[in-house]
């Protein structure tokens, strides 16, 4: 049988990844074809991003902090003694950490609509998303070290806390994502991915308008819309004109 890696690089990206997540906990068996899979999404996924970032500094982007958090040789060990405590983790989401480290576009850009105040969308909202631009925001492995240790430290002072309050690695919702630097004056839920989890593509749970997406879904619908995922919820005559030369097909 052809494997899943040479099927990926044959252009077949969507079957594939819909076949991975089909598959459930990854077995063994297949466990270094899908890593390959994942390794070689996120090398895609890293071109595109980069291409969006330097877009962004001609449109007069201000970022709120790092663009890009390359992961270091330091980081790649720390991710392999974190693997080994938390337990599996998810082939996307371990390729994403190797291979894109983190990401944000959180920051000011009155071209994009990114501020103080965001524009609202006509009528009354059904979740949070169509009221912001939604910037890609991806955790790095420092911010699962310290999520981790956090967890830990609760673990030890309540061991009785049930199963669903297990470790869960956060990704700042659109409201945390506006707080701060963006100063949107709002507050909300984050959303975020259980751990261990052996899957090859984890859901991320939480994205306000988009039940059960996953990783690799989450990526492609940023990269399709820029890296402002949000704005695809708007009426087109509100997307900002300039998010348009951002935008592309996802290559992964």
């Amino acid at each position: 049988m052809t494997s899943y890696h040479r099927r990926y690089a044959d252009g077949e990206h969507e079957a594939v990844w819909a076949e991975l997540r089909a598959l459930g906990p990854v077995p063994d068996a297949l466990r270094e074809d899908v890593a390959a899979v994942a390794e070689s999404t996120m090398l895609r996924a890293d071109r595109q991003i980069g291409r969006i970032e330097e877009q962004l500094a001609g449109l007069g982007f201000v970022p709120a902090w790092l663009v890009r958090e390359r992961p270091t040789g330091d980081c790649l060990a720390a991710l392999d003694r974190l693997a080994a405590e938390i337990g599996r983790l998810p082939a996307a989401y371990e390729a994403g950490l190797r291979v894109l480290g983190g990401v944000s576009f959180v920051g000011d850009c009155a071209a994009l609509g990114l501020g103080h105040r965001y524009p609202a969308a006509a009528g009354p909202p059904r979740h949070v998303a169509p009221l912001y631009p939604d910037p890609l925001w991806l955790p790095s492995v420092e911010c699962l070290r310290e999520e981790w240790e956090e967890y830990r430290k609760d673990a030890g002072e309540y061991p009785d806390l049930p199963p669903e309050d297990g470790f869960h690695q956060g990704f700042p919702d659109t409201p945390h994502r506006a707080d701060g630097p963006r100063r949107a004056n709002v507050s909300g839920a984050g959303f975020d991915l259980a751990l261990p989890d052996d899957c090859a593509d984890p859901v991320v749970d939480g994205v306000g308008g988009r039940p059960g997406i996953t990783l690799v879904g989450y990526l492609r619908t940023s990269i399709a819309w820029g890296g402002f995922p949000g704005w695809s919820f708007a009426a087109p005559e509100r997307v900002p004109p300039a998010l348009a030369a951002l935008r592309a097909r996802p290559d992964f």
